[in-house]
């Protein structure tokens, strides 16, 4: 499994310990995982595959919000006030998940009480996030949103080819799907991106960065 956010600055015998307290679950491609509106019991940590997070509008409209790859966490605000699931998850492929239920945490921070520290450094990087793309979706232009979404699955370990609907992408920037299909090929014609039916790939990750934050 790729390094984890929530084992950081833990030894190996540390990493060793907390990953007893997790329950290994197996979930096929297309399989649900959890639906907005459960009751959040649990954090999990894919171990292999990928899973894809989404709402669903009262219309019946789903709006991707992103991917989780191996080492990525999600469902973590279930372990401190297990609110309902303000989004749903489904495995993209394939995929085996550690599931840290709310029991295990407890007994967990006893034994390693560093790990709510780490646990507080991924809700604060979800602010952050939170607030950066709240900026993009009030100010920026959609080219700066579609090229933020493009950097944002970067980050969580996805790419730099994709192969992902353009109906998808629209959600992640807040447009509509003409607009992506036009902001993609503007962005194909500045050396960005490659882009083929079905397939979108990132060539120029550092123009990438600088076109979603407006310094282009």
């Amino acid at each position: 499994m790729a390094p984890s956010p929530l084992f950081q600055d833990l030894n190996p015998e540390q990493v060793k310990l907390a990953r007893s307290f997790f329950q290994p679950l197996t979930y096929p491609r297309g399989k649900v995982i959890f639906h907005q509106g459960d009751l959040g019991q649990a954090l999990y940590l894919v171990e292999s595959g990928q899973v894809r997070l989404y709402r669903t509008h009262l219309g019946g409209q789903e709006k991707t919000l992103g991917f989780v790859g191996p080492g990525g966490v999600f469902g973590e605000m279930s372990l401190l006030d297990a609110p309902e699931r303000s989004a749903s998850a489904v495995a993209e492929e394939d995929s085996v998940l550690l599931a840290l239920y709310r029991e295990a945490y407890f007994g967990l921070l006893q034994r390693l009480p560093l790990f709510a520290h780490n646990l507080a450094r991924i809700l604060a990087h979800r602010l952050r996030e939170a607030d950066l793309e709240l900026d993009l979706l009030a100010f920026e232009e959609a080219r700066s949103r579609v090229a933020y979404a493009l950097l944002k699955l970067l980050r969580q370990g996805k790419g730099p080819s994709f192969q992902l609907r353009h109906q998808d992408l629209a959600a992640m920037a807040g447009t509509s799907r003409e607009t992506v299909t036009r902001v993609l090929h503007e962005l194909r014609g500045q050396g960005v991106l490659r882009v083929a039916p079905g397939v979108v790939e990132v060539v120029d990750a550092q123009l990438l960065e600088e076109l979603a934050f407006g310094l282009m």
